[in-house]
C-alpha cells in the first residue's frame, strides 16, 4: 500500500493516473524538441552554396516543439485545479509548486512573445530566457516530484497511529 494512501489530503494532490502520463509522455517530449532545437540551431549547420546555412531539422525541431508546448499547455490545464490549486493550500508546497507553475507560466507567456515579437532585439532576449527557464524547468520537474513524494511520507508518517509495544 503506498504512504499516501494514509492521508487522503495528500492523495487528494496526487494527479490521476491518466494526466501523470500525459505530463511524463508531453514534459519529455517539450524538453527534449526543445534540447534538439538549440542543438541543431546553434551547433549543427551545413555548407550551402553560399556558406553556412541552418540544418534542415532546425525547423523541424522548433515545429515540433512549438506542437509540444502547446500540448502541455493543455496539460496544464489539466493540472491546475486537481494540483496547483489544492497544493497551494499547503505552506510546505508553495516553494516548490510555485517555483513549477511560475516557470511553467514564463514558458507559456515567453512562447506567445517568440511568435508574436516583431522587435527582434526583444526576441533574442525572450528566446534565451525562454530557453535558460525550460532548462530549468526540467530539471525542476523532477526535483518536485521527489519533493512532493517526500512530503507525502512524511505526513504519513506522522499522522500513522502509534503502534504499542
Amino acid at each position: 500500500m503506498s504512504h499516501s494512501a494514509h492521508d487522503p489530503a495528500h492523495e487528494r494532490l496526487r494527479l490521476p493516473r491518466w494526466i501523470r502520463i500525459w505530463v511524463y509522455t508531453l514534459g519529455p517530449a517539450c524538453a527534449g524538441t526543445g534540447v534538439l532545437w538549440l542543438v541543431f540551431h546553434h551547433f549543427v549547420h551545413r555548407e550551402g552554396p553560399f556558406g553556412p546555412e541552418p540544418h534542415p531539422f532546425d525547423h523541424i525541431w522548433l515545429v515540433a516543439h512549438g506542437i509540444a508546448g502547446l500540448a502541455m499547455l493543455w496539460v496544464l490545464g489539466l493540472v491546475w485545479l486537481p494540483h496547483v490549486r489544492r497544493g497551494w493550500t499547503r505552506p510546505a508546497h508553495r516553494l516548490a509548486g510555485g517555483t513549477m507553475a511560475a516557470s511553467m507560466l514564463w514558458l507559456a507567456v515567453s512562447a506567445a512573445g517568440l511568435y508574436y515579437l516583431g522587435n527582434e532585439r526583444a526576441r533574442e532576449a525572450t528566446a534565451i530566457a525562454h530557453w535558460l527557464v525550460g532548462l530549468f524547468a526540467t530539471a525542476w520537474l523532477p526535483l518536485h516530484i521527489s519533493l512532493g513524494r517526500r512530503a507525502m511520507r512524511r505526513t504519513s508518517t506522522s499522522k500513522a497511529p502509534a503502534t504499542r509495544r
